[in-house]
């Protein structure tokens, strides 16, 4: 199967809406909102699809928004589409939200530790006027070299993101940036300043430090079930890093995006997808890798191009092991015991007695054996109480993913029975 990154946007990418489609279809989805908003003591899922704009656009919020919208919707693409990411990887909050997607944090922590994230980056004040602005059209390594002769110690401002070989991004105070401009544009860069409320991954985050480090010790913290990216360092994070420590000093340090990038490429990615608001990091990783097949899935087009390169793919899984996961991965509300086993038991044995006969013989399912799987499935759902919409959405899933399309017409007939 191809290797494939999923990755995930930062600040500058939530826009008010975001997450409409996801929270629409998926129950899974608002399931997750409703648990992100208990955490925060407030509604989550009205705040980004309602606004106001100003509030979602606050740093503490915007953090917890990203993070729990890119980690639903990563569930959501794994149960409906089988989607089995060989790394993952974040800009800035993005990180966090590839953290917790890999099971290095339990989700309602990592909730709370965006809105003190945000909340203590927030906080740290470095003087009206301070703040980013994106440096385009002219090489990381000249704005690098511009900056170290004009402010050696990094007083003023620095690198905060190398985001590719034709854009940076620079953080100071007013001072600096205005410096900065001068001297960059006169060497032909195109300098636009961000709309962000501070300095972000400049040494005047450094008054964040001690309130996240604090935060961090309080939470316990695993390993990735899947290779992360480390922004700070530009590789993957290896078993004996100090994940917390690490994500502490990140507060300082530039996001090295380009590094990343190029790592993953190295390392044999294939395939990337972009989960989350917008299409930031699509555009910046193909400024890397122009010839990189990759997919935003919060556009509508990408979303449906991609699931057409699966229906192209030989190695996409097949419809009857799609059955298996959906019905293992749907949640029971029905506690008969007996009814359980005859319709959930029984029919999961089934399921997989097609699944390993095609397997066995070498070939894949036929159609008669697809539709019985689909029908098996369809009686999980009913006896496990499934609501009619999530049945629907998960069958979806299950035909976009194998490429069986074809199937439909059965299918939406069985689905509307009950």
């Amino acid at each position: 199967m191809k290797k494939i990154v999923v990755m995930f946007p930062g600040q500058a990418s939530q826009y008010v809406g975001m997450g409409q489609r996801w929270l629409n279809q998926s129950l899974e989805v608002r399931e997750r909102f409703e648990e992100a908003s208990d955490a925060l003591g407030y509604d989550l899922a009205k705040l980004c699809l309602t606004g106001p704009a100003a509030q979602l656009n606050r740093t503490d919020y915007t953090q917890p928004a990203l993070l729990t919208l890119g980690v639903a919707t990563y569930e959501a693409m794994r149960r409906e589409h089988g989607l089995a990411p060989s790394f993952l990887a974040g800009h800035s909050i993005g990180e966090w939200t590839a953290l917790t997607a890999a099971g290095v944090f339990p989700f309602a922590d990592a909730v709370r530790l965006a809105r003190i994230r945000g909340e203590a980056m927030a906080s740290c004040d470095a003087g009206a006027g301070a703040g980013m602005a994106a440096v385009r059209e002219l090489d990381a390594e000249l704005v690098e070299s511009l900056l170290e002769t004009m402010d050696p110690e990094g007083r003023n401002v620095q690198i905060a993101n190398y985001n590719s070989p034709s854009q940076t991004i620079i953080a100071g105070n007013a001072h600096g940036l205005r410096l900065a401009e001068e001297r960059l544009t006169e060497l032909g860069a195109k300098y636009i300043r961000l709309n962000v409320s501070g300095p972000f991954h400049s040494r005047y985050m450094s008054g964040a430090e001690e309130r996240l480090a604090a935060a961090l010790s309080d939470v316990t913290v695993g390993q990735p079930a899947i290779p992360v990216m480390c922004g700070q360092k530009g590789r993957l994070y290896a078993p004996e890093d100090d994940i917390p420590d690490m994500l502490v000093r990140h507060l300082t340090q530039p996001v090295r995006w380009t590094q990343m990038v190029r790592e993953l490429a190295r390392a044999g990615a294939e395939q990337w997808l972009e989960i989350g608001p917008k299409q930031v990091l699509k555009r910046l990783t193909l400024e890397t890798l122009a010839e990189a097949e990759i997919y935003a899935l919060d556009e509508e087009a990408d979303y449906e191009a991609w699931v057409a390169s699966g229906k192209r793919d030989p190695d996409a899984p097949n419809l009857i092991g799609l059955c298996m996961g959906a019905a293992a991965a749907t949640r029971n509300t029905n506690w008969d015991a007996e009814a359980y086993q005859r319709g959930v038991v029984e029919c999961y044995r089934q399921i997989k007695a097609l699944h390993e006969q095609a397997e066995q013989e070498g070939r894949e399912p036929a159609e008669s054996e697809m539709k019985r799987a689909l029908s098996l499935l369809q009686t999980i759902f009913e006896t496990k109480g499934t609501p009619h919409e999530e049945r629907q959405a998960r069958i979806r899933g299950i035909l976009a993913a194998s490429g069986e399309e074809r199937l439909w017409p059965e299918i939406a007939l069985a689905a509307g029975g009950s």
